[in-house]
């Protein structure tokens, strides 16, 4: 019986000590699963969501632009930058600090980063140095694994081989701002860096951009992949081929900074309005915008005073001086108001009032008729013409040719210009509008403002028969990835109806001022060339009471004669007392076009007499 009892005591005692035992390992696991979940429960949270698959997406290389004969004038160069994922660093105060021991991190990067840290997700990378150099890459590559959440990645950039010689076309990109990405879906821009900022890059930043491919990847707490789940490859944005010649914009160009000229050129198709070249100078690299502008050369382009950033072509505006007497002499014609053969005596001087309006040459013209007051710009013609028409009618030619509104074309900014009607003088000057203000915009003068774009537009319309044409860079767009070709389909040119006798007459005069006139000095052997010279007065301050005017140089005109292939005008700044100095542009544009094979040093050699060249 007491073996039984010891035997119990015995089996409960180690009942007890096992029970006991138990209890304790089941208070020590207990205690660790607390320690973990409750106190340890931030950092293995982030370890466990580390490890998770990460969509990194893969940027699509920009659509190339192209001029109309292949070369490109857009381009893009892979380089390594910097990345790094907020969502993956535990510390990241002390991570960018760590990196900017090691690395050429600017300090105002550091700070923008963190300025900016949430205004994406978490989950986009941020770049922290770009174009990184072999050495640096290397650096960091056996470094790497020091810091989790940094990577190396390539990216594409923007690169214009041909500097400033496009950039008022062309454009460029720049960093995406909020400002940038009005009229854009901002979901399309978490991944992007880059936006079209101006010219092509801006109008057609859809079909350049490309979409954005990802790669689904298994990652561990590091950040470093472990296995590829997914990939989608980017595809390419869509090739731009433009109607640029390269070889017509050299020339031009070439001629104007050998000169030191500003001004601005414009060449079309006058049948198709395609654009040829469009030179505006000075100009601007557009590399600078690329990956954001440093401050000295923002500085050095905004406070320059000859304006490189304005796009002379399409905004900058000119008193048109002599080169409107075209369009007026076709609106007489056709309203009856002279008629083909109509002559008048010109003395050198018209008296209106008690105000006398002299001609250019003041020694007078004597008789003159249509073909003669075109040829040789004869004001007193268009003094008498000009009080002839009226305002009126003045201003309905005006905006009949396209001044005073902004011209159609396929590049954004285009300046309406300026047509002043007696109503406009009355509310804004509280003036009346006298006979003086219509004899002088008889000539292109007083308040009258207009483009290179109109007038080149307004000239094409003359050579091509009475079409006021659409224009336009856009050749094609191509698709990479399938080879589909798009053209686009413009508006039709509006047709202005002109009577044959009327184009008959204007032209005759116009070619008339090549063969024996004002701009005899545009004449080339086997080229039959059209053309009128302006010259405008521009007032640009005042001295002891009296206004102080420079003259702007003008031309517009076309070739050949009889068949237009290329139609151009051209304006020069300060170009002096007459009107010989928008020669020179106009002749390149002409000669590099329809004689392609010769070389570029002819252009600069371009001799004109200044004697022959006013208006």
């Amino acid at each position: 019986m007491d073996t039984h009892w010891d035997e119990s005591r015995r089996f409960r005692r180690r009942l007890g000590w096992a029970a006991l035992i138990l209890l304790v390992l089941l208070l020590v696991l207990l205690g660790r699963v607390i320690v973990l979940q409750v106190f340890h429960y931030q950092r293995f949270r982030q370890l466990a969501h580390a490890n998770h698959t990460a969509i990194v997406p893969l940027a699509p290389p920009r659509g190339l632009i192209l001029a109309d004969h292949g070369q490109v004038l857009a381009a893009n160069r892979a380089h390594y930058v910097l990345e790094i994922f907020p969502d993956e660093i535990h510390h990241l105060h002390a991570t960018l600090r760590k990196l900017r021991q090691e690395f050429p991190i600017p300090k105002k990067t550091e700070r923008h980063l963190l300025h900016t840290i949430d205004d994406k997700p978490a989950y986009l990378p941020r770049v922290l140095l770009a174009k990184l150099t072999p050495d640096l890459v290397a650096r960091f590559a056996v470094r790497q694994e020091n810091y989790p959440g940094v990577h190396l990645a390539v990216r594409w950039h923007r690169y214009y081989p041909y500097g400033s010689l496009f950039a008022n076309t062309i454009g460029y990109v720049g960093p995406v701002t909020k400002r940038d990405l009005q009229g854009f879906d901002p979901q399309q821009y978490l991944y992007r860096r880059t936006i079209g900022v101006n010219g092509l890059e801006y109008t057609l930043e859809r079909q350049l951009r490309g979409h954005f491919g990802y790669d689904v990847r298994s990652v561990n707490a590091l950040g470093d992949p472990v296995a590829p789940l997914q990939r989608v490859a980017p595809k390419a944005g869509d090739v731009l081929r433009t109607t640029l010649r390269l070889r017509v914009q050299q020339a031009v160009a070439h001629v104007m900074r050998k000169e030191h000229y500003r001004g601005a050129l414009i060449a079309i198709n006058p049948n198709t309005g395609a654009i040829l070249a469009s030179v505006s100078n000075p100009s601007f690299n557009p590399n600078w915008f690329v990956g954001g502008i440093s401050s000295k050369h923002w500085n050095k382009l905004l406070h320059d005073p000859y304006h490189p950033l304005l796009n002379r072509t399409l905004a900058g505006l000119y008193p048109p001086g002599s080169t409107i007497k075209p369009f007026y002499s076709l609106e007489a014609l056709q309203k009856g108001v002279i008629s083909p053969g109509f002559h008048t005596y010109c003395p050198g001087y018209i008296r209106v009032g008690g105000h006398i309006f002299w001609d250019w040459y003041r020694s007078g013209f004597g008789e003159t008729g249509l073909r003669k007051a075109l040829a040789w710009s004869v004001d007193v013609f268009f003094y008498k013409l000009a009080m002839k028409m009226g305002i009126h009618l003045q201003d309905h030619t005006l905006w009949r040719f396209g001044f005073g509104k902004p011209a159609p074309i396929d590049l954004a900014g285009s300046a309406a210009g300026f047509v002043p009607t007696p109503s406009w003088k009355v509310r804004h000057l509280h003036q009346d509008w006298y006979t003086g203000d219509t004899v002088i915009l008889g000539i292109g003068q007083g308040y009258l403002l207009v483009t290179p774009t109109q007038l080149v537009r307004g000239v094409a319309a003359i050579a091509n028969g009475g079409r006021l044409p659409y224009l336009h860079l856009v050749k094609n767009l191509r698709n990479p990835n399938s080879g589909e070709i798009v053209q686009p389909d413009f508006p039709a040119a509006r047709q202005l109806h002109i009577p044959h006798f009327a184009l008959r007459a204007v032209r005759g005069g116009m070619h008339a001022c090549v063969t024996s006139g004002t701009c005899k000095t545009m004449a080339y052997p086997g080229i039959s060339v059209a053309g009128k010279t302006g010259t405008a007065e521009v007032p640009v301050g005042y001295q002891h009471g009296r206004t102080i005017y420079n003259d702007d140089s003008l031309f517009i005109g076309w070739a050949p004669y009889h068949h237009p292939k290329i139609a151009v005008a051209a304006v020069v700044e300060d170009g002096g007392g007459n009107a010989w100095q928008a020669l020179p542009l106009a002749k390149a544009a002409i000669l590099s076009y329809l004689r392609p094979k010769l070389k570029l040093h002819t252009f600069t050699n371009i001799v004109v007499d200044p004697a022959q060249a006013f208006g």
